[in-house]
């Protein structure tokens, strides 16, 4: 986020971006929620993972396993974060293949917000156009694989570090936003 003297943690400018009305960040509506990562807050319309010691989240922690069953999620909890790390992987990899093709993308910081809340719809128009007339994309070809791991700029690189932004957007989390993820995980683990 422009402005900021050093790196600042994912969280912190996420928790920046919902308190500042100016940046127009598009919240959620009604019932809707995105999916966060486990570096953020689960609150109202942001759904993040379950997080815990004991609790895996990240596939590579599914993978690791030498077996199946030591590699397959242990009750509902584990399956919902199976299936949300899955869901998060997606996004993870169209934006490693969009930064790959698209390098004004990795390059963000050094515009204004206005600019850079255009930037990327414009990309993914000019995607979807080359998608339209040529059918093929190849900087997507490579991520289809569920393995890809996208590079990540050091500078912008997640961080463990908490502040009061996080302890904020923590404490507005309500009852009915945790049990939609409760509702969600029993359903999940019953299929």
């Amino acid at each position: 986020m422009g402005g900021w003297e050093e790196a600042a943690h994912d969280s912190r400018i996420f928790g920046e971006a919902l308190c500042r009305s100016e940046l127009k960040f598009p919240h959620s509506l009604g019932n809707k929620y995105y999916f966060v990562d486990a570096a953020y807050a689960h609150m109202k319309g942001y759904m993040a993972p379950y997080k815990g010691d004991n609790v895996r989240y990240h596939l590579p922690d599914f993978r690791r396993g030498a077996t199946r069953q030591l590699r397959e999620p242990r009750g509902h909890i584990e399956k919902f974060n199976y299936m949300h790390s899955l869901c998060r992987n997606i996004v993870e990899r169209t934006f490693g293949a969009w930064k790959a093709r698209w390098s004004i993308l990795r390059d963000m910081p050094y515009y204004n917000v206005d600019t850079q809340r255009d930037i990327v719809p414009a990309t993914m128009d000019i995607h979807n156009y080359i998608l339209k007339k040529y059918n093929v994309d190849d900087a997507f070809q490579m991520t289809e694989d569920e393995r890809y791991i996208p590079s990540v700029d050091s500078e912008f690189g997640t961080s463990s570090s908490t502040n009061n932004i996080e302890e904020n957007m923590e404490e507005q989390s309500d009852t009915y936003w945790m049990g939609l993820r409760d509702m969600l995980a029993n359903e999940i683990g019953n299929v």
